[in-house]
């Protein structure tokens, strides 16, 4: 319950004996019975990898939260969005990153130093990330980039020792927010009582 109330995405990646709790029907009754009390609702990604709380009902305070939730979101988006997609290229990918995908930082350093165009989009993508290249080695803008992703959510380390990290099921909800992003753009500015999408999101 903890983690749903601090904000915490959990699929079976990051949190798997979490995920596997709420993966008994029963036991989601119970934590959305606690949860709708105050305010909020268990929800699920469209894919179902990860569970989170959602807001139930949307008042005054809940709009300005949303939509202060929305903006932060929409600020880190484009790093977010372009780290993924540059990685796909360099890791020559042909779909979206999905939960339980493989990202190891060795390999996709060598496909970066081997291909000047992307070795240039990634040093670009360091100044839209959190702490860019600020030494001016892609290596250590790589590592910051991925140390960003970590704390965000969408990846864990799972290997340390030979750098891989994993995606998580917040990936889905990364890509459900582009999808609404898509259709509308001004929820940052208008949060109306009709719009029911930022309500399920959050």
């Amino acid at each position: 319950m903890s983690l749903l109330l601090s904000g915490e995405f959990v699929c079976e990646v990051r949190y798997p004996d979490a995920y596997r709790f709420l993966a008994v029907e029963s036991n989601q009754k119970d934590v959305n019975a606690y949860l709708t009390r105050i305010g909020r609702t268990l929800a699920a990604t469209e894919q179902g990898g990860s569970w989170y709380a959602a807001y139930d009902r949307i008042d005054q305070d809940e709009k300005r939260a949303i939509k202060d939730e929305f903006t932060r979101i929409k600020q880190k988006i484009r790093f977010l969005v372009e780290f993924f997609v540059k990685s796909m290229r360099a890791s020559e990918r042909e779909v979206f990153y999905s939960r339980g995908d493989k990202i190891e930082a060795h390999a996709l350093m060598a496909a970066i130093d081997g291909n000047p165009g992307l070795r240039a989009e990634f040093q670009a993508l360091g100044n839209v990330g959190r702490g860019g290249a600020t030494d001016g080695k892609m290596k250590g803008s790589l590592d910051r980039q991925l140390r960003m992703l970590v704390d965000e959510g969408y990846l864990v380390v799972a290997n340390a020792e030979r750098e891989i990290y994993q995606v998580t099921g917040k990936i889905e909800y990364l890509t459900e927010i582009v999808q609404f992003l898509m259709t509308t753009d001004n929820i940052a500015d208008d949060i109306s009582e009709e719009q029911e999408t930022p309500a399920q999101l959050f």
